[in-house]
C-alpha cells in the first residue's frame, strides 16, 4: 500500500482494530472492543480494554515515613509483598488502584505529633510500574510485628513507596 494512501491506512487501521480486538485482546486475558465512536470520527482512539484490577483503599497515613524510610508521609502508601506475588503469578496484566484518603490527619506517637494535610488522590500502575515506584523510593520495607505468628493469611511484609511515582487519575 502506498505510504501516502491515508484513506487505504484508515481502511487498514479499521480491519486490524476489530481482528486485534477480537483475537489478541481474548489471547492475552483482555476484554474489550472497537470504540463505538469510530463509527463518527475515524480519528478517535481506537480501542476499549479491560484490565483487571485491585483497589487498595489507604486510609491510614504512614506518619513516620520520613524518618523511617525518607518517603513524605502525605504522599507514602503500602503494597503487600505476598500480594505482589501472588499477583505476578495469576494476573500479570493487573492494574492496582490505590485510592488514597487523608480525613485523620494526625497522630501523636511517643509524645511527638506528626500531621499529613486533609488529601485524596488515586494513582495507579501495573505491576512494573509499582516495582518501578518501590526502587524509585528507595526499595524500602516495612515488616509487621503484630503479623509475625499471624495464621490468618495477613501479609507480613510491604513495600513503603512514594504514590506520587504512579500515574495520577484525574
Amino acid at each position: 500500500m502506498d505510504t501516502e494512501d491515508k484513506q487505504g491506512w484508515c481502511s487498514y487501521g479499521e480491519d486490524t482494530e476489530k481482528s486485534f480486538a477480537g483475537t489478541r485482546l481474548l489471547d492475552l486475558g483482555l476484554g474489550g472492543f472497537v470504540n463505538p465512536q469510530k463509527k463518527n470520527d475515524k480519528y478517535t482512539h481506537d480501542l476499549f480494554v479491560q484490565f483487571p484490577c485491585d483497589l487498595k483503599t489507604v486510609r491510614t497515613p504512614l506518619f513516620k515515613a520520613k524518618e523511617m524510610f525518607n518517603i513524605d508521609p502525605q504522599y507514602a502508601v503500602t503494597f503487600n509483598e505476598k500480594d505482589g506475588k501472588r499477583y505476578s503469578e495469576l494476573y500479570p496484566n493487573i492494574i492496582v488502584i490505590f485510592d488514597i484518603l487523608w480525613d485523620d490527619c494526625s497522630k501523636v506517637i511517643n509524645d511527638v505529633e506528626y500531621r499529613v494535610k486533609p488529601m485524596h488522590i488515586t494513582v495507579s500502575g501495573f505491576l512494573k510500574d509499582i516495582k518501578q515506584a518501590i526502587i524509585a523510593s528507595g526499595s524500602a520495607k516495612i515488616d509487621y510485628a503484630k503479623r509475625v505468628n499471624d495464621t490468618q493469611g495477613n501479609a507480613k511484609t510491604s513495600w513503603v513507596f512514594d504514590a506520587r511515582h504512579l500515574q495520577k487519575i484525574s
